[in-house]
């Protein structure tokens, strides 16, 4: 469903767009109407919806205020502009902000549904565009999210299904992954021609591998599905007949089949958990190690536990400091905050695929090991508590960062969610009025305003531009104005002018 605000400034008109289409049925749900821009501005930071349908003449803050404001916290939302014939040059001016679709006053119904269903479609397709996308940059991160899977696994059997559901969307596996081949007698110095054979074998029943292969002592362990006995009686077959020089003995096929691919991974892991060397076998066939906590010298899961107990922030940079090293290779680092991000206290309680992905891209997109560090502190150090070993939670690190960006507009609850804490807005939006007891928007406000207050009795100033800006609305002193007075009961410069007489 697609999120639907409804904005205009005369009652009859609001309820009147509210009512006149079965919303649910063209694939919308209305999470509320405004009306004012205001009003509609408080609701866009709090319930981020993906379509606004709004007034151009609003007291307050008119049509084209709230769309430029808005875009800036989130340049996906789609408006359509309600307009009156003698208000042509307002529509014109829309078009800059990349507004297209108007409607003339009063509104047509069959318009609207014109309008919405076409921008439903486009949402699909952006949406189908964006998964596809999504996947392939997974794809392209399989070997570093798997080695991070098994290496969880393993260290957290007791959990397995909670790591298993984590990983799941993100290793992209398909619905009927739940069969294993497991392979013996392999050698590793046959390895590499084995596993390049299996894959042309494979290929020639076009059935696709659904894991990287994992390599124990002698054991190849594929993973993929089998239609058929016949197809996987001529696998085993094919198996044996390999001959490679050198080769002591024939090798053998077996397979393992299981209800479910969390149970098929829970076996194959506990099978793997005795080997103190795993190797992950990549498209071109190198290996990429695991080394498994029976020999391990130091884990992602110490290293995340040594963080966490670290006795204050600049301990705990200086332990980043040290591990990631300039001299350390730029893959093994990226490696190691991947693994840092998806097994310490780093992942929040819901982790989506959305916000794990904005994670990978901000990772990969570093180009030195000390970028790199400078993400991962940014995204580690603010949660802890200064001399405490307790996790500092998402709400509190909302808070200290508006506290010290008070100046920024681009502060909603979907930016801060989507490039600050890395979780589901819908989730911290529960979060924080459960909290908190108000909404994010009432917060802010609020915030800006005891700020502005500050800085009025500090400076005794009465550039109602200087302290908008300062507070955060940019170059719009008159939407601070109205804020101002909400809040206050009085215009700036007339709370100005009362300090200044108290003086």
């Amino acid at each position: 469903m697609l999120r639907l605000l409804i904005v205009d400034d005369e009652q009859i008109i609001r309820e009147s767009i509210s009512q006149m289409i079965d919303y649910r049925s063209i694939g919308y749900e209305v999470i509320g109407t405004a009306k004012n821009g205001m009003e509609a501005y408080n609701i866009i930071c709090d319930d981020y919806p993906d379509v606004v349908i709004t007034d151009i003449r609003m007291p307050i803050l008119n049509g084209l205020d709230l769309i430029e404001r808005s875009i800036k916290l989130d340049s996906r939302i789609t408006f359509i502009l309600l307009s009156g014939y003698n208000e042509f040059e307002y529509a014109k001016q829309a078009m800059k902000y990349g507004v297209r679709h108007y409607l003339l006053k009063p509104t047509d119904k069959n318009e609207l549904i014109e309008s919405l269903t076409a921008i439903g479609q486009e949402r699909l397709l952006e949406e189908d565009a964006r998964k596809v996308q999504q996947q392939k940059f997974l794809r392209s991160l399989h070997t570093p999210l798997e080695q991070s899977f098994i290496m969880e696994a393993l260290e957290r059997q007791d959990s397995f299904p909670a790591v298993f559901q984590k990983y799941r969307e993100l290793l992209v596996l398909p619905a009927g992954c739940r069969c294993a081949c497991i392979c013996s007698f392999v050698e590793e110095n046959h390895l590499k021609q084995f596993t390049g054979d299996m894959k042309k074998l494979l290929d020639s029943f076009k059935i696709p591998l659904q894991f990287s292969v994992i390599y124990v002592k002698n054991t190849v362990v594929l993973i993929f599905p089998v239609s058929t006995l016949a197809v996987q009686e001529q696998i085993e077959e094919a198996v044996a007949s390999f001959q490679y020089p050198g080769q002591s003995v024939s090798f053998e096929a077996d397979f393992l089949f299981r209800e479910n691919g969390e149970k098929l991974f829970q076996d194959i892991l506990h099978k793997l958990s005795r080997f103190e060397r795993i190797l992950l076998m990549g498209e071109s066939g190198e290996g990429h190690e695991i080394r498994n906590h029976i020999a391990s010298p130091w884990m992602v899961r110490r290293l995340e536990n040594s963080i966490s107990s670290a006795a204050d922030t600049s301990q705990a940079a200086q332990l980043l400091q040290s591990i990631f090293m300039d001299s350390m290779p730029l893959s093994s680092a990226r490696n190691l905050a991947l693994s840092l991000f998806l097994q310490g206290g780093l992942v929040q309680e819901k982790l989506s695929t959305d916000a794990a992905c904005d994670f990978f891209r901000r990772v990969y997109s570093c180009n030195t090991v000390s970028g790199l560090r400078k993400l991962l502190e940014t995204a580690i150090l603010p949660r802890k508590e200064s001399g405490s070993h307790k996790a500092v939670s998402n709400i509190s690190l909302l808070k200290s960062y508006i506290s010290q960006h008070l100046d920024s507009e681009n502060l909603s609850l979907k930016w801060l969610a989507e490039n600050y804490l890395f979780v589901s807005v819908g989730y911290l939006s529960k979060q924080f009025v459960k909290e908190e007891g108000m909404r994010f928007s009432d917060y802010l406000n609020k915030e800006r305003m005891e700020e502005a207050i500050r800085l009025m009795a500090f400076y005794r100033n009465d550039n109602i531009k200087l302290i908008a800006r300062q507070v955060g609305f940019g170059s719009n002193p008159q939407y601070f104005s109205q804020v101002f007075k909400r809040y206050t009961g009085l215009p700036p410069t007339e709370y100005i002018e009362q300090l200044k007489n108290k003086a």
